[in-house]
């Protein structure tokens, strides 16, 4: 039985699930963390693709399903955990020292904790395959000036190459949810590490007030004389706002103000 309090909506058409995994291109050599694994719908796939799989699930419930696949698959292992506090970087160092392959179908109420963890530990992970509310999907992936580009956009684009893949109808999914979804891609990029925690903080700053030209926000945390400073170094017009710079535009802003001191 599906619980409503867990978001479970399942994928269980076989030649999409078959499809996902072809697109990732995962191959033998992979280690591959499965972000609930519910029944074992893709699961089954990606231990008929991947190299060692570890898959995730909060309900115990399914434990019976996944027992019943590590006996036909040798390369499984199912850990029942709530994800958001399975501690990552203990795990990587117990298995591998390659970066690892994230797959998940992630439930609509927690996706922004699943994202952000997951770009925490970004300098382990080579790439996250999700299926998210399309919303989010259209989020991540927005380009400058579009109604939806945010801080969320300008961080993972920075830390990694962002794509959908597929658009997926209410339909496809057990039970149905009342959004679209998409599924997409996430290909962590080598230097991801240069992108630290001050500067997530200051994206999310800047973008205090998207809509607004920013100037004002940065006024309020940096004095009046270096933000014209930069505008002039920059050539930034003075009324630009936030959701029209390109990601790398924060980081020279950033680095502006932290070489200034």
């Amino acid at each position: 039985m599906l619980k409503k309090s867990l978001s479970q909506h399942l994928i269980k058409d076989k030649n999409l699930l078959k499809k996902m995994v072809r697109l990732s291109e995962i191959s033998n050599d992979d280690t591959i963390l499965e972000i609930g694994a519910g029944q074992g719908d893709l699961t089954r796939h990606l231990c008929e693709k991947g190299g060692n799989v570890f898959a995730v699930e909060i309900d115990r419930a399914f434990q019976k399903n996944l027992d019943s696949l590590k006996e036909e698959f040798k390369n499984l292992n199912f850990i029942i955990c709530d994800f958001l506090e399975f501690d990552m970087m203990r795990f990587y160092k117990g298995i591998s020292d390659k970066r690892i392959k994230v797959f998940g179908n992630i439930p609509y109420k927690i996706t922004g904790p699943i994202l952000f963890k997951l770009i925490n530990h970004r300098e382990i992970l080579d790439s996250a395959f999700l299926t998210v509310q399309k919303e989010i999907g259209e989020r991540i992936t927005a380009k400058p000036s579009n109604k939806t580009y945010g801080a969320l956009s300008v961080i993972c684009q920075l830390v990694s190459d962002v794509k959908i893949l597929l658009n997926l109808k209410p339909h496809i999914f057990i039970p149905p949810p009342r959004v679209d979804s998409v599924f997409l891609s996430m290909i962590f990029k080598h230097d991801c590490g240069n992108i630290t925690d001050k500067h997530i903080s200051f994206i999310r700053m800047c973008f205090e007030n998207k809509r607004k030209i920013m100037k004002n926000t940065l006024i309020k945390h940096f004095e009046i004389e270096r933000v014209l400073e930069l505008y002039k170094k920059l050539d930034l017009p003075l009324n630009i706002r936030a959701e029209q710079l390109e990601p790398q535009m924060f980081l020279n802003i950033y680095r502006f103000f932290h070489e200034k001191g």
